[in-house]
């Protein structure tokens, strides 16, 4: 007896790509010219691996973001939500330099508005 998550249908939906979060149809296209159709392959392959291979097949067009994507993706988390430490983690087994995300500073002219602003409130 199939349920809802042993189906046919949806076994076959949980293993194409575009059911990662921030998994485009260029992203598709790209790890299927690397030999990668479905999820299962991804995760054989791993993330580090895939990324590998698409830099080095499609060279500038490629950027860490993706790796995180991919990684992140297999997880069903969004790209973004990947933390330092597994965005140092993934940049080492992909072998790519880690550069650390930086903290924007408001400009000073938006914080005189914003001090301003709750002033005026008070």
């Amino acid at each position: 007896m199939f349920t809802r998550k042993n189906s046919p249908a949806t076994s076959a939906i949980a293993t194409d790509l575009t059911t990662l979060p921030d998994i485009g149809a260029v992203s598709v296209r790209w790890l299927r010219d690397i030999g990668i159709h479905t999820v299962a392959d991804l995760e054989r392959v791993g993330p580090a691996e895939a990324y590998g291979r698409i830099a080095y097949r499609f060279g500038s067009a490629v950027n860490r973001n993706f790796l995180y994507a991919l990684a992140m993706g297999l997880q069903g988390r969004k790209y973004n939500s990947a933390t330092q430490r597994e965005k140092r983690r993934l940049c080492e087994q992909a072998g790519i330099e880690f550069r650390p995300t930086r903290k924007r500073r408001v400009r000073s002219s938006l914080r005189a508005s914003a001090e301003f602003t709750r002033r005026g409130r008070r």
